[in-house]
């Protein structure tokens, strides 16, 4: 089985810099032209998927329906890789919890929120329930599922085994893709690719030609 996980495109608190969470907030015009520049990206590449999964938040299962080409009632829904909690620090500038990214593996959050051993719990759940399915199920050879970018380092974090001091080393832009593999039972990095940057690359490139 191979699993394609990407981060849904931008949103108005992505451009304003400011925390997210659980808030259900919408893809923007430029979130939506970015998960279509994704669709091509695996277009080109004849990548089609079995079976399509999402965050239950709006922007993620829309970036899932957009990439995918499937409707968005048609991508399934899966609170797993819903993004972090931040409880009542959501909808305020990161400026103000630099704690969680400077210093993660000392990160208490606030009443109500998650932490990130809970989020790493939930994300390894999900990974369980696709090694079930790869095991279950020989239809399903490709994955694609839309999260966040905390969730997904939760996702690279278990499959990295790295300590949480690292949790945010990664750079994760919106529709970044990351894709793993499953062998011999064991989940394997392949890498992490940026369709919007190639993309905007290679426009660059073409313009400088002209």
């Amino acid at each position: 089985m191979i699993v394609y996980f990407i981060r849904h495109g931008e949103t108005d608190f992505n451009k304003r810099c400011l925390i997210q969470g659980m808030s259900d907030i919408p893809l923007n015009d430029k979130g939506i032209q970015q998960a279509g520049i994704a669709a091509e990206w695996f277009e080109k590449q004849n990548i089609t998927f079995d079976r399509v999964f999402a965050s239950p938040l709006v922007r993620a299962r829309k970036t899932a329906a957009i990439v995918s080409g499937r409707t968005f009632e048609e991508v399934q829904p899966d609170a797993r890789i819903r993004e972090m909690d931040f409880g009542v620090d959501e909808g305020k500038p990161y400026s103000l919890i630099k704690d969680l990214f400077d210093a993660p593996e000392s990160y208490i959050p606030p009443e109500g929120a998650e932490s990130i051993e809970e989020l790493q719990t939930r994300a390894q759940k999900f990974l369980d329930m696709l090694s079930e399915m790869a095991a279950s199920d020989e239809s399903v050879h490709t994955v694609l599922a839309a999260s966040h970018g905390a969730a997904l380092r939760g996702i690279m974090s278990c499959i990295n085994h790295c300590e949480l001091k690292d949790f945010w080393r990664s750079g994760l832009s919106n529709c970044c893709v990351y894709k793993i593999h499953l062998e011999n039972n064991v989940w394997v990095e392949d890498g992490l690719m940026h369709p919007i940057e190639e993309a905007e690359q290679f426009k660059s490139g073409k313009t400088k030609e002209a």
